[in-house]
């Protein structure tokens, strides 16, 4: 097995979408971060091909969200990609997170990304909010 992060440096991931409420998730993520003694990171994966910024209130929300996370100590980082359960699985072991809190929708109704995720991540406590 792999080891998590550099030199076992650990961190708290939140993951977002392109959406204003996703401040809630950052605000989790700080607390947590604050009472671990751990760096917050905050990532959004946008599908390749598709427009950055492709939804009409995208562009303020990802501002908006850059906002929250500097003022919460965050860094925050947008990669591309079709395969947004890898991308997240190579950031959180590329920043060592020990928790990645996301959102899940009112209507999960079974498995999801974040499922998947917790299969390829055993080692990474998660935290995760209903909308």
């Amino acid at each position: 097995m792999t080891s998590v992060g550099k030199d076992n440096n650990m961190s708290v991931l939140v993951c977002v979408t392109g959406q204003k409420s996703c401040e809630r998730l950052i605000v989790a993520g700080a607390r947590i971060a604050r009472e671990e003694g751990l760096p917050l990171n905050v990532l959004h994966v946008v599908r390749t091909g598709g427009s950055v910024l492709g939804f009409v209130n995208e562009p303020q929300a990802l501002e908006y969200l850059l906002n929250v996370s500097v003022e919460n100590g965050a860094s925050m980082y947008v990669r591309r990609s079709d395969d947004v359960v890898s991308s997240i699985e190579y950031a959180a072991k590329n920043e060592g997170a020990k928790v990645i809190v996301a959102g899940r929708a009112a209507s999960y109704q079974g498995w999801d990304l974040l499922d998947e995720l917790k299969l390829r991540l055993p080692e990474v406590r998660f935290e995760i909010m209903a909308a």
